[in-house]
């Protein structure tokens, strides 16, 4: 696995010199209009493969792509993603209407909450407390983080150093730093495939996961959504079944649609939910937790859903009862 690994790290860095011109001009980088195929069958290109090489080792901060672009959900709403090994790539425009790419908090999004700790002291002058967040960063995964350009590529750290999965690992907004002592190399610090985790938790669609060219969906027309409760009224602490309906301008049903579901409680959360795309009838089916809500609380429903690069929307709404 070391050789492979070293084999793909002097490639990469052959077709970044390639890209470069073999010169360093500060911010300045060529790219090609077709993109660049890693060898996974999925193109990065224009912004996104710009964002790719500007880092020192995009092997190791990003892994390889395992997606091509499509209409994804992001934190700015729907806009076009890209999904690599450890990272997502998002496309969102600046204050001047520019597109720009903004590297997702794939740490933030895929953090279950505290873990053990790991017996490890947080103090000391071989650590670094963050005051954005109150967590500390130590010995290796310091070194680490100060030797790759932490605040850009990694963020503020969000977890203390736990042990997960029989490792000693640590959140960042946007990665996850795992300890492998069994490694061969000068660092024992590595990055959790985090994007590939977060697409086959979350988006989990594997016709995404194919190389480019081996299916070509067809584009419907102005799709439309609507969106129904199983029960408006519902008790607090019980399972909620909503369904939704997307068919297209000539009343047709859509098949393969995302459905994206937001829940907008009374003290201001929206909890996000991935509902499975609609089936052969245009219909998505996502059964969810109200919560332990209060009673005659009126709960919102929002519904996101995009079929081949076009976007539509519907609402719903329940009340908790006794």
């Amino acid at each position: 696995m070391t050789i492979m690994r070293e084999t793909i790290r002097i490639v990469l860095a052959v077709f970044i010199m390639i890209l470069l011109g073999g010169v360093t001009h500060p911010g300045y980088t060529q790219t090609t209009d077709t993109g660049e195929d890693f060898g996974t069958g999925h193109i990065v290109r224009g912004a996104f493969l710009e964002q790719y090489i500007s880092v020192r080792d995009p092997l190791e901060m990003y892994g390889l792509p395992i997606t091509g672009e499509f209409e994804g959900m992001s934190a700015f709403g729907i806009t076009t993603v890209q999904y690599f090994n450890k990272a997502r790539f998002d496309l969102v425009k600046d204050l001047d209407g520019n597109d720009k790419v903004v590297v997702a908090n794939l740490g933030e999004l895929t953090y279950p909450g505290p873990g053990p700790l790991a017996p490890v002291s947080s103090d000391g002058p071989t650590c670094r407390k963050f005051p954005a967040t109150g967590k500390s960063v130590c010995y290796a995964f310091l070194q680490y983080y100060d030797a790759n350009d932490g605040p850009v590529n990694f963020g503020d750290p969000i977890s203390d150093l736990e042990i997960r999965e029989g490792r000693y690992v640590q959140y960042f907004q946007k990665a996850r730093m795992e300890w492998a002592p069994e490694l061969d190399a000068d660092s024992h610090v590595i990055l959790t495939d985090l994007g590939k985790r977060y697409f086959d938790f979350v988006v989990g669609d594997s016709d995404r996961l194919k190389p480019e060219g081996s299916s070509i969906p067809g584009k419907p027309r102005k799709p439309q959504a609507y969106a129904f409760v199983a029960n408006p009224l519902i008790t607090a602490g019980s399972q909620q079944t909503l369904n939704v309906v997307v068919v297209d301008m000539y009343r047709q049903p859509v098949a393969n649609a995302q459905v994206w579901v937001f829940m907008l409680t009374p003290d201001g959360r929206k909890d996000p939910f991935r509902a499975p795309d609609t089936n052969s009838d245009g219909i998505s089916t996502l059964l969810f937790p109200v919560g332990n809500l209060s009673p005659t609380q009126i709960v919102a429903l929002e519904v996101k859903v995009t079929a081949n690069g076009e976007e539509t929307a519907a609402k719903s709404w329940f009340r908790v009862w006794y």
